[in-house]
């Protein structure tokens, strides 16, 4: 299908060496896109600390330090990136 690209992929059709929450893959497609945590925890309808948490949780069960690292695995993943 060609139009696959342009269209926003499923949290749960991502597929990660690592199993990851429903939440986290929701939380790893933002992250590509560029969203900084606190929009996440806006457009997801949860709050700044729990969203921070999940980023956390995220990048510890991926053994990722910082943005760029989580950008990079969200690439390799075939993530649409922002």
């Amino acid at each position: 299908d060609m139009g696959r690209g342009s269209e926003p992929i499923a949290a749960q059709e991502i597929l990660s060496p690592v199993p990851l929450t429903r939440r986290e893959r929701q939380i790893l497609q933002l992250v590509a896109q560029g969203m900084i945590t606190r929009d996440i925890a806006e457009r997801l309808g949860i709050s700044l600390p729990t969203a921070r948490k999940h980023r956390e949780n995220l990048m510890g069960k991926l053994s990722l330090h910082n943005t760029a690292e989580l950008t990079a695995y969200a690439v390799r993943l075939g993530l649409p990136t922002g």
